[in-house]
């Protein structure tokens, strides 16, 4: 017999069970056998309350984020994307009660927003507008009251940011060849690939021509790699980076499906993978992130003549805007110098 919304997490050697019911909270079960007496009783309680709190009266608020939370638009997302939206779509549901779709305004939405911090804004209007789109074409809504309403500006800030060349000699020294903070380091620092993607990526990724290709997990676009095959030209300087990846591939003591997978062969949770950079860089005396290995490697190969496209091919951005300016710093890093960097970048003039 299935359980349905039951799920099962792995973490630190002991297994955790919830009831999951779409559109209730989470709920913790005993630690107990799932075919236990006490277990089973348990879980039908749990899930007669799920099932209470699930069920939204006709017209209002509430089943339209239902409808929304259960559609296609919505599923087909990325696990990060449908985390960030449904945590807010609860939210809104809670306060919602049993209001009208029909009554919703945008001063209402204006209201939701304003005691939020700008991050946490854009997020909830993008919510806001994913539940008022999908109003809409059910015909919930006969106007989307989400497109007028404004958000704070966000401040601009300089993110993540890249990791030094000292930094990286550094963390190298603290980890060497065999630990799985070494391995992570290398797959991430030699693709650039952000965590949510790193964690997927393994051995059946690369083709015949000896190039990785993955989809992200964000936007759904390829990158592409040079895993085995002779690298272009502006990347043959970066080859000793590629040459530590394949040293910690050769330590793994065990293969699995993806490179980076547990010692019983399961693939790491990103938030987890994610911990174990930070925490790692932390004890080599580095104030860094995962995302900051990603603009590393587009910073490096800006600086060895990659071009705009080139260095998106690679990271996978998938607007030129995104990787220009790395390539604007290493052209103005080589003016000073009195160098000319091996590749014009003229897409970013065009």
């Amino acid at each position: 017999m299935t359980l349905k919304h039951l799920q099962t997490i792995y973490k630190g050697g002991k297994v955790y069970h919830y009831l999951r019911a779409p559109g209730a909270r989470r709920q913790r079960l005993p630690d107990l056998p799932i075919d236990s007496a006490p277990f089973l009783a348990a879980y039908a309680a749990a899930l007669t309350v799920a099932e209470v709190k699930t069920k939204a009266k006709p017209g209002t608020i509430a089943l339209m984020i239902e409808g929304y939370l259960s559609s296609r638009d919505h599923l087909d997302r990325s696990d990060s994307y449908r985390r960030t939206i449904r945590r807010h779509a609860e939210a809104i549901k809670e306060q919602a009660e049993d209001a009208l779709a029909a009554h919703l305004t945008t001063e209402d939405i204006a209201d939701d927003l304003e005691p939020l911090a700008p991050n946490a804004a854009a997020d909830r209007l993008k919510t806001w507008r994913a539940i008022c789109a999908y109003g809409k074409t059910k015909r919930l809504l006969t106007v989307d009251p989400s497109l007028a309403a404004r958000r704070k500006a966000i401040p601009k800030t300089i993110g993540h940011p890249a990791w030094t060349d000292a930094e990286i000699e550094r963390y190298r020294a603290k980890w060497p060849v065999g630990t799985v903070q070494r391995l992570t380091f290398e797959l991430i620092f030699w693709t650039g690939a952000r965590i949510s993607d790193a964690v997927l990526i393994g051995p059946g990724m690369v083709g015949r021509d000896g190039v990785l290709q993955f989809s992200q997990q964000k936007t759904g676009e390829p990158a592409f790699v040079p895993w085995t095959c002779q690298p272009p030209a502006y990347a043959l300087r970066m080859l000793k980076d590629r040459q530590q990846l394949h040293l910690a591939l050769e330590a793994r003591s065990e293969k699995h499906m993806t490179f980076l997978a547990t010692a019983h062969g399961r693939t790491r949770s990103s938030k987890a993978l994610g911990h174990l950079v930070s925490e790692a860089a932390d004890a080599a005396k580095i104030d860094k992130s995962a995302h900051g290995l990603r603009k590393a490697r587009a910073k490096a190969l800006a600086e060895a003549g990659a071009t705009v496209h080139q260095i998106a091919a690679w990271t996978g951005h998938i607007t030129l805007e995104e990787v220009e300016h790395y390539t604007r710093e290493a052209d103005r890093r080589a003016a000073v110098q009195g160098l000319v960097r091996p590749s014009v970048t003229l897409e970013i003039r065009e």
